[in-house]
């Protein structure tokens, strides 16, 4: 069946990993995207953090703690597998703090139980399933401590966090990784994309699928024997036409803006910080000196049960919503007093929830629930987290070659 053609929907970072994976096993893509270029809409606009598990503290289970980490210790070895060494030291921000706040819905005491019981997992993965556990280039040792006092100068002192908890977890630049993705799926010699080329539905045709396709305005009708919607907020829809059911209970859909700033020259340095445990933010200074800023209460500005029809690419919105970012961030951080707005754009976050963070009870606290699943040679991927990405590619891309 070496004529078998498989298509992949959706050339964000899940539907690249896929691609990639089955290119590396010798396997002919094509890759539809509806945008114009890989890796622009929601792979692009976030913070790049690749979890370790610490901001899933409320997941008492340790389900999350545990999905996290292994893809974490899975995401650089896979990449660079499929693409060659990548720079992951020019790439990666430094070690990110976690800011306790006062009116965290966890305690400090019940923060640090979670991460010493993530602490503990870490040696679960001496022998990871899939390659040699890595994180981003290095190995992980002490995970996380109490951070020195120095550190907490960064931060307004009428604050009053209840602590400061310094981790080994990073975050990429994803800006880097995009444009190395690219570059790779563009060259690649048995991956065949297609840009603006929208999915308009799927039926069963054959024994294996005929796609209906808008291709810049034109309908046009494209068969496949496998599949794999690797597609992002249209994933859903997508798979509603070939008659997978879903529960839109389950299902949210948030609206969050990437906002980059930037300190004037002789501005003191800032640690990469994520204030916990609810609805606040993350700092994270990147290694151009730009900053990648987020106050959840302002730049998350849609919560529903149906996918926004908000336009991503309202520029006047995504100015006011940053300054208003910034302006919160400031009186947090007086290191941000003298920044600059660079950038903001918004992008789309589908988990499963039915509240928001604020909830200590909703499901968003608990990332355990997604991964690939499998309808006769469909595939439909829910990435969970970007940190999830390369090792449900691998997984997926593994299961479709049994199906060949």
């Amino acid at each position: 069946m070496a004529s078998t053609r498989i298509v992949v929907l959706g050339a964000g970072l899940q539907g690249t990993c896929v691609a990639l994976a089955l290119a590396h096993r010798g396997h002919p893509v094509t890759l539809i995207e509806a945008l114009q270029s890989p890796l622009q809409a929601s792979s692009l606009r976030n913070e790049g953090k690749i979890h370790l598990g610490f901001v899933y503290a409320l997941d008492q289970s340790g389900r999350t703690q545990h999905k996290m980490l292994e893809g974490a210790l899975s995401f650089s070895p896979l990449l660079d597998r499929w693409c060659g060494e990548l720079p992951w030291q020019e790439w990666r921000s430094d070690a990110f703090h976690y800011a306790v706040m006062p009116d965290s819905i966890a305690t400090i005491e019940e923060l640090e139980h979670s991460y010493e019981t993530l602490r503990n997992k870490v040696s679960d993965f001496s022998q990871h399933e899939l390659c040699k556990p890595s994180y981003l280039g290095q190995q992980l040792t002490w995970l996380w401590r109490r951070s020195p006092e120095s550190n907490l100068a960064q931060f307004n002192q009428e604050l009053n966090l209840t602590g400061l908890i310094q981790t080994q977890e990073l975050a990429i630049d994803p800006l880097q990784l995009s444009t190395r993705l690219g570059q790779q799926l563009n060259s690649h010699p048995i991956i065949e994309i297609r840009y603006g080329v929208g999915v308009e539905g799927a039926e069963r045709r054959n024994g294996g699928f005929r796609l209906h396709l808008n291709s810049n305005g034109a309908a046009e009708i494209l068969d496949a024997d496998l599949v794999a919607n690797c597609t992002w907020s249209d994933r859903v829809r997508i798979d509603a036409t070939l008659g997978i059911p879903y529960d839109p209970s389950t299902l949210c859909y948030r609206v969050k803006h990437s906002i980059m700033a930037r300190q004037k020259p002789n501005s003191r340095p800032l640690i990469p910080v994520t204030m916990v445990q609810g609805p606040y933010g993350d700092v994270v200074p990147r290694r151009n000196r730009q900053i990648y800023i987020s106050w959840y209460p302002e730049c998350r500005t849609y919560f529903g049960k149906l996918p926004p029809r908000q336009s991503f690419e309202d520029t006047q919105t995504a100015q006011a919503v940053a300054e208003r970012s910034l302006a919160a961030l400031q009186k947090i951080l007086p290191g941000l007093r003298n920044a600059s707005i660079v950038s903001s754009a918004a992008g789309v976050i589908v988990a499963q929830g039915s509240t928001d963070i604020e909830d200590p009870q909703s499901t968003l606290h608990r990332r355990d629930h997604f991964g690939a699943t499998t309808y006769e040679g469909w595939w439909t991927v829910d990435t969970g987290k970007l940190t999830n990405a390369p090792q449900l590619g691998e997984i997926t891309a593994a299961e479709m070659c049994r199906a060949i």
